[in-house]
């Protein structure tokens, strides 16, 4: 009994098993194909949209080229909008020059922003204080912003704009009758042209007319206009020049130590050093009492002189 009832029982369980793996077969094959089907709904839609993007590509492609082509337009515009704001900005700072005739014979040139900055920083370190005369205040300024813009300081065709831009701010500056302010320009472009000639063409001559500065920065209206209207290629000042032409003109005495108000003497009472023909004096006493201080600068500016006579 016990070794049927096992039998039976070992046949019991054996037999259903296979009938559980056959099942389990069948089951899995549903299965496998329900799969199948799925995924086969879902590879559909995505066959569908990579049709889609290809057909897209080529309109895709041109919405780019067009994307493209508008960003590009859209900086060109933004370039040139801040190009005129730019010219505006420059325009105004020299005197509201869009509302005038003639610039005097300043030309400005695609450049003219770097000209611009360069004499603003000059005037600026002209402006600030300085121990010693006025002289070495304005070359000391230039030396200064020579360094900051060597592009400028360094080329003669650029120092000749910085020039011309100096004699038309002086020249629309009398025109508008700010006499200071000529007075200023005109002493500023008076040591740039000594520059000039010096740095550029005579090497061999490094002695600036100080006396001169000095005496343009409190020039009388004759004295000033006369030198501008020399200076510029225009005939703005012909008008200007002969309501000041009766005018006397003064010079300074350049004896630091002069009593005269102001050191203002009339020019044709003056006297001149004959060695160097730089300076001007109110009497020979005071030639005598400055003649301490200015033997050095007289000898090397007589030397200067005496070289360049011999050049021409």
């Amino acid at each position: 009994m016990r070794l049927c009832g096992s039998a039976v029982s070992l046949k019991y369980i054996v037999m259903p098993s296979k009938k559980k793996t056959s099942r389990g077969r069948a089951r899995k094959g549903r299965n496998n194909r329900k799969k199948k089907n799925e995924g086969g709904e879902q590879q559909g839609p995505l066959d569908t949209q990579m049709e889609r993007l290809n057909i897209g590509d080529d309109s895709e492609s041109e919405a780019l080229d067009e994307a493209i082509k508008l960003a590009a337009a859209e900086k060109e515009e933004a370039l040139e909008s801040r190009a005129a704001e730019e010219e505006k900005s420059f325009t105004m700072k020299t005197s509201q020059v869009s509302t005038m005739q003639c610039y005097h014979g300043f030309v400005p040139g695609e450049d003219h922003f770097i000209i611009d900055n360069f004499g603003k920083t000059f005037l600026s370190r002209v402006n600030s204080p300085i121990t010693g005369n006025v002289g070495e205040c304005i070359n000391l300024a230039y030396q200064a912003t020579r360094k900051i813009y060597p592009e400028v300081g360094n080329d003669y065709c650029k120092m000749k704009l910085v020039l011309s831009l100096y004699l038309f701010q002086g020249t629309q500056a009398v025109i508008e009758g700010y006499f200071d302010d000529a007075r200023f320009f005109a002493a500023v472009a008076f040591y740039l042209e000594d520059y000039i000639t010096f740095y550029f063409e005579d090497g061999a001559n490094d002695v600036f007319d100080a006396a001169r500065q000095i005496e343009l920065l409190s020039a009388d209206q004759h004295t000033l206009v006369k030198y501008l209207r020399k200076k510029i290629p225009c005939c703005c000042l012909d008008e200007k020049y002969k309501q000041v032409k009766s005018i006397t003109k003064l010079g300074i005495c350049c004896n630091e130590k002069c009593s005269i108000p102001d050191r203002l003497v009339e020019r044709r009472s003056m006297f001149y050093c004959t060695r160097c023909r730089a300076v001007n004096y109110c009497s020979r006493e005071c030639q005598k009492a400055a003649w301490p201080t200015h033997k050095s600068y007289c000898d090397k500016h007589s030397k200067a002189r005496t070289g360049l006579d011999s050049r021409k």
